[in-house]
Parts: C-alpha cells; structure tokens; sequence
C-alpha cells in the first residue's frame, strides 16, 4: 500500500530516508525536506527499500537531472540534486564518521568537485539479446541492461565506443550471452579489456572481428578474458600513464583515479603533505599513481601482481634503484614497526574495507607523516581512531568527488605524530 512520507535526509547509498511508524523508509530519487508518495517493497538492513511513487512536494534545491537514463540506469543516484547541496552532503558524510568515532578534525581544504565529462575508466556491461546488443549498465538493483545512447559522466572518448561494441560484439557474443567491456582512457589512447560471463572460445572469424573493432574505434589495446589472465587480441599503441618522470604501462582492465583530475589533486597533496621525505612507503599502492615518478627512494607494497608487474616495468625504465615493488597482502601480513620505522613518510591507499591491520602497525610506529587517501568515510574514520590512539594528530583533509551523482565520496588526509 502506498505511503505519504517526509523525506528527512539522504542516506550514504543516496536514497531519501522518512521515518514513520518505528520504521525508516529508504525512497530513491527524493530530497530533504520533500513530501512523497512511495510503495514499500522489501526490507534493507535496517529499514524497508521503497519505490518513489510521486513528489507530492518538490525541495527548492530540486533540478532536472541532465541524463536521460537517470532513475533507470543504475549508475547515478544524485542527478537531480543542486551541487551546492548535494556537495555539502558528501562533506557531511566525512564530518559525521569522523565525529562518530571521536576523531578531532581539522577545518576542511576546499574540496575537489567532479564534473560532467572527465570520468576516464568505465565499466560497460554488454547483452546479446536476439539480434541486439544492449550495451550500458545495470539498471538499479537489477541484473537487467539499460541500453545507453550516451554517459554524461564519462569521457566523451568512451561514450564513442558504445556503438562500436554493440557493432562488434553482434557477431561473437551467443543469444543471451553477456559480457564486461573495462574501458581505459590512458595518456597514450583506448585501452579495453572484454571479460565475457562465461567462457566463449575465439575463433579466427571472432578474432579477426575483435581486430577490425579494435582499428575502427582507434584503440591503443584490446584484450580479451579474465583480468588475472587476459589474452591480448592486438596492441596498436601501448597503453601508457605519465606520473611525473615516470611512464607505466597498466595491465588490462587494471584500476586506475576516476579523473585525471582527482589523481593529479591526490599527487599534488602527497608532494606537498610529506614535502622531500628521501624514503617513502606507498602501501596498497596499485600502479604506484600517487606516488610514482616522485624524488626520493620509493619502495610499494601491493597484492594485484599485474600491477606490481607494471611498476617494476615502470621502475627499470627509471633506473637507479630508486623505486622498488613488493607483492605483498598488506590486509593478511602488514608491514610491522620496525619495517615502518625505516621509512620517512607512509602513503596508503586501500580499498574501501580500509586498512586496520596495517594501521594498527603503524600507530604503533614512529613514521612522522602518514598520507591517507581514502574511498570509504567509515572506514576511514575507525582507521582515523586508531592512529589518533597512537598519538597521530589528523592535520589536513581534504574531500575529493571523483563519482560525480553517486553516494561515494573519497578523501586524502595527512596524519602528523
């Protein structure tokens, strides 16, 4: 049975919350202070998910979202909010983790706004449905692919390849068969790694197809399969990142900053926070994109062994003995005290689960300057805790929005013991 409810605040997904009857309601779509018409339809977590009937209502910072797919596709949920509140929110979502874990925060720098257009690494989902292939995204909360024409948030380079991969994939991809197009805008042009759900065989035809998409589209690299071992179809340029002096070729469909942007404001903060440490530890450092091609000695401690295979490329190109690259699970076997007191400064970077074994070691070191960049505010803030336990003073933060509309902020912060 449909509800009236008023809509109190955004939760951290981006759904509106109401309350009514002992029972929080989680509404999409909706805004603070507005009044709705929403259908309850199962329980989440601690509440029940709601399907948005009708704004009853509108809120005066209500706008219309510049996306035609918005409320279907999946992959935005703030669209229609003004940017100056919906920016505030995301800040908010910092301060109150923080204080909810009795963090003492210092005044915020300026955080980073994400715009329309620069998102350089996106995730297509690809469907063979009869004669069509529906290329896009998941619609929310569904298995189920919204055919997009364009992607606002995405490089306009990316968008490009919608119809090119729909063209190519026509002819490989079975009935109903789907399959992951991870594309990456790199310094050097396209670089596109197809993950198909199931095993799918190429034959010559097939790959001789995947070639003439790949020199249609203007792709630096296309490879085929699972990122743990993809199988290259043909390189027409390599696939390059430039990070200060320093050049590194990704594997394919590896991660890398949402922006150029957001990465060269992270870079910029690291340089500036630990100033010329002469030896510095990047821990989940992925590529090494924060801290590679910087002064100094470099050693990087990361799992992913295609990346560390791309920083040790990386680093005999640079020479020297400046920059080494350890695989290593900093979650199942951190760096312990006396490793860590070796170094001048500590630079991390995990995953949005955070990084508590390795920031109970470093608590418990005496490394003067800790540089945290971080995609998840909770994680954050009980990682924040500990090192504030430990006697680490939290002296800048600043915000950056690399998933412009999306309930997902991150952050860089500096720790001074």
């Amino acid at each position: 049975m449909p509800l009236k409810l008023d809509i109190l605040e955004i939760g951290a997904r981006g759904d509106g919350v109401a309350e009514q009857g002992g029972e929080r309601y989680f509404v999409p779509f909706t805004l603070p202070g507005e009044v709705v018409e929403a259908e309850p339809i199962d329980r989440r977590g601690e509440g029940i998910a709601a399907r948005l009937i009708e704004v009853l209502a509108p809120s005066r910072h209500r706008e219309t979202p510049p996306c035609a797919h918005f409320g279907l596709c999946g992959g935005c949920a703030l669209q229609h909010w003004r940017r100056d509140a919906y920016t505030a929110w995301k800040v908010g979502l910092i301060e109150r983790a923080l204080k909810q874990r009795g963090v003492a925060a210092p005044a915020f720098e300026r955080p980073l706004l994400g715009e329309p257009g620069e998102r350089r690494r996106v995730d297509f989902v690809l469907r063979r449905q009869g004669r069509r292939v529906l290329a896009g995204f998941h619609e929310r909360a569904s298995a189920r692919v919204v055919d997009v024409g364009t992607c606002v948030i995405a490089r306009p380079s990316l968008t490009a390849l919608l119809d090119p991969l729909r063209a190519a994939l026509a002819g490989i991809l079975p009935d109903g068969a789907a399959a992951d197009a991870v594309a990456n805008d790199t310094d050097s042009g396209l670089d596109v790694l197809i993950r198909p759900h199931q095993r799918l065989e190429l034959s010559i035809d097939r790959r001789q197809a995947l070639v003439g998409f790949a020199e249609r589209a203007g792709l630096a690299r296309l490879s085929w399969g699972d990122r743990a071992a993809p199988e290259p179809i043909v390189t027409l340029r390599t696939p390059l990142l430039i990070l200060g002096d320093a050049t590194v070729e990704p594997p394919p469909g590896g991660f890398l900053q949402a922006t150029k942007r957001g990465e060269a404001t992270m870079r910029a903060a690291v340089n500036a926070w630990i100033g010329n440490a002469p030896k510095l530890a990047d821990l989940f450092a992925g590529i090494g994109a924060l801290t590679l091609g910087r002064p100094g000695r470099l050693s990087l401690f990361e799992s992913d062994k295609p990346s560390v295979a791309a920083v040790d490329a990386a680093a005999r190109r640079i020479g020297g003995n400046r920059v080494s690259a350890e695989r290593r699970d900093l979650f199942r076997n951190p760096l312990g005290t006396k490793e860590l007191d070796a170094f001048n400064a500590v630079v991390l970077d995990p995953s949005r689960a955070g990084a508590a074994a390795q920031v109970a070691e470093i608590a418990r070191s005496t490394v003067p300057r800790i540089v945290y960049a971080s995609c998840d505010p909770g994680s954050f803030a009980r990682d924040a805790c500990v090192l504030q336990d430990g006697g680490y003073r939290l002296e800048k933060l600043k915000p950056i929005d690399q998933f412009l509309w999306a309930g997902h902020v991150e952050l860089i912060a500096l720790f001074v013991k």
